[in-house]
């Protein structure tokens, strides 16, 4: 079942086979979409409050990641650990599973489900990095989180 939830600045949108995520699309909002959240979605009601603010242990949520590397499956599982509010570095990640800081980034450019699997915890060494959805919507998902990055400190 696919599901959408809009706010002001983001639109987010589900894909649930029965409970696991299948996938999670974020973009800036859009007027047209309508919210059509499903009042039993417990996944939809806790990214809507997160998206307000709250701080959401989406841990609890079984993510498909068929079709990924196991090193692309090692690296999300490792970003799963990151809590809210917290930033890591490409190459912390990257020293920590002994691979490279771009190896990290096309791995996370992989992630089927973002803000479930929070890939936006992790920045460059010299700014915010990069992000799937787009630079914008990773540093609006930091902000919410409490956290800061100029992005026009990327190098």
């Amino acid at each position: 079942m696919r599901y959408t939830l809009s706010t002001d600045t983001l639109t987010v949108t589900v894909t649930l086979d029965h409970s696991i995520v299948k996938k999670v699309t974020l973009r800036e909002a859009d007027q047209s979409v309508e919210d059509v959240v499903e009042s039993g979605v417990d996944l939809l009601d806790e990214i809507s409050a997160y998206l307000n603010g709250g701080r959401v242990d989406f841990s609890r949520y079984a993510v498909d990641l068929e079709g990924l590397t196991d090193f692309q499956r090692r690296v999300l599982g490792k970003v799963r650990q990151i809590p809210y509010g917290v930033v890591v570095t490409y190459g912390t990640l990257a020293r920590e599973l002994q691979t490279s800081p771009r190896a990290i980034g096309n791995a996370l450019s992989r992630n089927p489900a973002p803000i479930v699997i929070p890939c936006h915890r992790v920045i460059g060494k010299h700014g915010i990095g990069g992000f799937t959805s787009g630079v914008a919507i990773k540093e609006h998902l930091l902000q919410i989180e409490g956290i800061s990055i100029d992005p026009s400190s990327n190098k």
